[in-house]
Order: structure tokens, then C-alpha cells, then sequence
């Protein structure tokens, strides 16, 4: 057996598995991704080696010399916009990458359930994460809003997404902080990073060491005698909101953007409205648990 078939034979049970790993060290800087790695491909076809494609730099790098660098150019975010594939509809797995955040900017992400990315079907948007210059991270999907957790802005961090696509189930960790576990109503096809932030400031960030591979975490499922989940209207809203299915008694809580808690009031089993006294601007709003947390505005 020659060397070229003796290597492609002991790759094929790695490849067989669907594992693999990507650390930008074999291209050059300037390199478009989407035209030198498999890994890779962009959310509008035939934008490969544009700007909607990313720029593989060695300005700065987890580890080696080169990283992967999303840089937003245009206001409405982008246009570098591209797909890392995942491409998995069985099995439980597990991906980590590492993600650097430039000082004075944000940066987001998504995790596609479907083939077609953004499709209007079922099961496309999976998880949104966005971050904002603080490093105040909030992540939100179909499940539902996740309370913020702080990462480090300017320095290297482990994002991590569990996948179990035969239980329905994902869990979600940022700098070693666990964000959510929630339910997954898809296949893992891919993650979406563009370039974009949180929607006040530019998004620029960099990914770098990505690995994808069988997952050892064992997700059990979500607490069946949780809650149900409340009801509340209108949104925006001026301070006083209508409350629908509070099912006990328990304290409600508004959180800032940066997760301080602003304001919590008490209610009843039943009630069905309540009243906070709030400047105009955007919250979050839930349970004291913090476990449902959603996006409240509130204008005058």
C-alpha cells in the first residue's frame, strides 16, 4: 500500500464519524474560506472569493498564526456572511471554537436547523447569540431567552454547542458559562457567523481552533413540572402590562441588557396585570428564576 492510499485508509473511520477540526494554519492570509476550505460555504451562493465570503488573517490567533476575521463593513451588518457545515441529522455531538471579540465592538452568531439557511419552514433559526461591546452575551431561539452571561472582550474565549439531534436537546456554553439548555426541533446543519454585532454596535470578531466531534456530554431532559410559561401584552408597552396563565404565586423581574436587576414585583396565582415603572428602553422580562427570560421594550 502506498503512502497516499495508507493515509486516506486511516482517515476513513475519522471521516466515516463526520469529525473534524479546522485551525486556519494551512492557508494563507487573505484566503477566502469558502473557496479553500470544505468546511465552508456562504449563506448567498456564488459569493465565494467576494465580500460576502471571510478573509482567513494572521493578525491575531487563538493558537499558530492564522484565524478566521469577520469584520462588518456595510450598516445593515455584512456583508460577510457564511455557514460553517455541521451538516448532522442523527447522532449527539459536540462543537467548540474559540471566539475573540475586538475592544469597542459586538459580534453575533446563529446555529441553522435546516439545509437551506434562514429557510421559513420549521426548525431553520435553532439559537441567535449576540454580544455587546460590554461582553454582555444574550442567546434566544424558538425556546425562548436565555439571562445574560458576561464573556471577556479582547481576549480569546471557548464557545460550545452540544447537539443531541435523536433527543431533541442542546445546551449551550459560552467562556466556560452554561447559557441554556433547551429543546432542538432540527437537524445541526450549520452555524452562521456574520458579520454583525448586537445591533447598536458594529460586529469584528475572529474564530479560531473549531472542532467538531462525537459529544461525551449526556443531556437529560428538560424539568417536566416546570412552570408554564406566562403570557404578557402589549409589547411595547408604556409600564403597565396583561398578564395571562400566572399559574402561582411567585415574583417577576426586570433585567437591564448588562443583567442588573432593575425591578421585581410580586403576584398572585391568577393575577392579571402588573405595573412597573421603567425608563423608556429595552429589558428583559420573566420569572425570578431567570429560566424564560424575554425581551420587553418600553416606550412613553
Amino acid at each position: 500500500m502506498n503512502r497516499t492510499l495508507l493515509v486516506a485508509a486511516l482517515a476513513a473511520p475519522a471521516l466515516a464519524l463526520g469529525q473534524f477540526t479546522e485551525d486556519f494554519e494551512g492557508y494563507t492570509s487573505g484566503d477566502y474560506i469558502c473557496e479553500v476550505s470544505d468546511n465552508f460555504y456562504p449563506w448567498t451562493a456564488g459569493t465565494e472569493g467576494t465580500d460576502g465570503d471571510a478573509q482567513v488573517s494572521d493578525e491575531n490567533a487563538s493558537e499558530g498564526v492564522n484565524a478566521l476575521k469577520l469584520e462588518q463593513t456595510a450598516a445593515a451588518g455584512g456583508p460577510t456572511d457564511v455557514l460553517l457545515d455541521i451538516s448532522k441529522s442523527e447522532g449527539n455531538w459536540s462543537l467548540t471554537y474559540q471566539m475573540f471579540i475586538e475592544d469597542g465592538f459586538s459580534a453575533y452568531f446563529n446555529v441553522q436547523g435546516t439545509d437551506v439557511p434562514g429557510s421559513a419552514q420549521p426548525g431553520s433559526w435553532q439559537l441567535n447569540c449576540a454580544v455587546d461591546a460590554n461582553g454582555s452575551a444574550l442567546a434566544d431561539g424558538p425556546w425562548g431567552m436565555a439571562g445574560p452571561v458576561t464573556v471577556p472582550i479582547g481576549d480569546w474565549f471557548e464557545v460550545r454547542i452540544v447537539v443531541d439531534v435523536d433527543q431533541g436537546l442542546a445546551k449551550f456554553w459560552l467562556a466556560g458559562q452554561e447559557v441554556a439548555q433547551f429543546v432542538y426541533d432540527g437537524n445541526f446543519s450549520s452555524v452562521n457567523l456574520f458579520a454583525f454585532g448586537d445591533g447598536t454596535t458594529q460586529g469584528f470578531y475572529r474564530v479560531d481552533d473549531i472542532s467538531l466531534e462525537v459529544s461525551d456530554v449526556v443531556l437529560v431532559g428538560l424539568e417536566e413540572n416546570a412552570v408554564v410559561d406566562f403570557g404578557f401584552s402589549p409589547n411595547p408597552t408604556s409600564g403597565r402590562l396583561q398578564l395571562t396563565g400566572i399559574q402561582q404565586a411567585q415574583d417577576l423581574i426586570v433585567l437591564d441588557l448588562m443583567g442588573r436587576e432593575v425591578s421585581r414585583q410580586a403576584v398572585d396565582a391568577g393575577q392579571q396585570s402588573v405595573r412597573f415603572d421603567l425608563p423608556e428602553g429595552v429589558y428583559l422580562f420573566g420569572s425570578a428564576d431567570q429560566k424564560s427570560l424575554r425581551k420587553l421594550v418600553v416606550r412613553r
